[in-house]
């Protein structure tokens, strides 16, 4: 696939992720949704074209080109139960990787965090050493693990961290501006449960791809955001305590 190719089906995730369809885009360009789809299937664009496009996308080209390298690394997004039981003994050692996974500079996270360089060097060692990352001269690493990672279920890290991280993350009024918990019980059928859940995994699929594209812009142009989603079959407590003990069937005859 050559650059243009390559840069415009960045753009078609980009939009994809984003929820803009191709008529959105054609009105907002003034153009008819064939001519779009037309010109995405041929990869029929002026770099003008692209420019004109990221604005109304509100990212600059050099986003989109930084976003286009980053969905050209493979990498994993699920850490190895190995992995994730000798990042659950050391929290340091985890929230370095975070910070690395998500595109910090080296020389940022030890200028902002309570890391010295001994430190830092020890530890880079010890994330190649379990396979996450690539140590490289004057600071440069190169992560092999996607930014939207995934612990393992019931693994170490699940077991050490997930209750603090949820109860820290719910410790809000979440009043402020950009921060929303929204709570909403109902009764459905089998087929409108299956509905929901559908949209639950493309909502989580597409934070995922923003998130992973968004990682290779720079960190001024990013803010440290969280997301929650509980759905299951529920009954509040306080409910089901005014339910009537069921009787007991009399044996026949009695």
């Amino acid at each position: 696939m050559n650059r243009t190719a390559s840069l415009i089906e960045t753009l078609k995730q980009y939009l994809k992720a984003r929820g803009t369809t191709y008529k959105e885009l054609a009105n907002d360009l003034n153009l008819s949704e064939a001519a779009i789809k037309r010109a995405f299937s041929k990869n029929a664009f002026t770099l003008e074209r692209l420019e004109e496009i990221c604005r109304i996308l509100d990212i600059d080209f050099f986003d989109l080109a930084l976003m286009n390298k980053q969905s050209e690394q493979k990498a994993d997004n699920m850490l190895t139960l190995e992995q994730e039981h000798i990042l659950a003994q050391d929290l340091k050692l985890s929230f370095l990787l975070y910070f690395l996974v998500n595109g910090w500079p080296v020389s940022l996270i030890r200028e902002q965090y309570q890391y010295s360089e001994a430190e830092v060097i020890q530890m880079l060692a010890k994330l190649e050493k379990i396979g996450v990352l690539e140590v490289h001269p004057n600071d440069r690493v190169r992560v092999q693990i996607k930014s939207n990672l995934y612990w393992q279920p019931n693994g170490p890290l699940n077991a050490v961290y997930q209750q603090a991280f949820m109860d820290d993350f719910l410790d809000s009024r979440f009043g402020n501006s950009g921060e929303c918990l929204v709570f909403s019980p109902g009764q459905f059928s089998e087929a409108s449960l299956k509905i929901i859940r559908k949209k639950i995994d493309n909502l989580i699929k597409e934070y995922n791809q923003l998130a992973e594209m968004d990682s290779a812009l720079p960190i001024q142009n990013r803010r440290s955001t969280g997301m929650f989603i509980g759905f299951r079959p529920w009954v509040f407590s306080l409910i089901a305590d005014l339910r009537r003990p069921k009787e007991k069937k009399k044996p026949a005859g009695a």
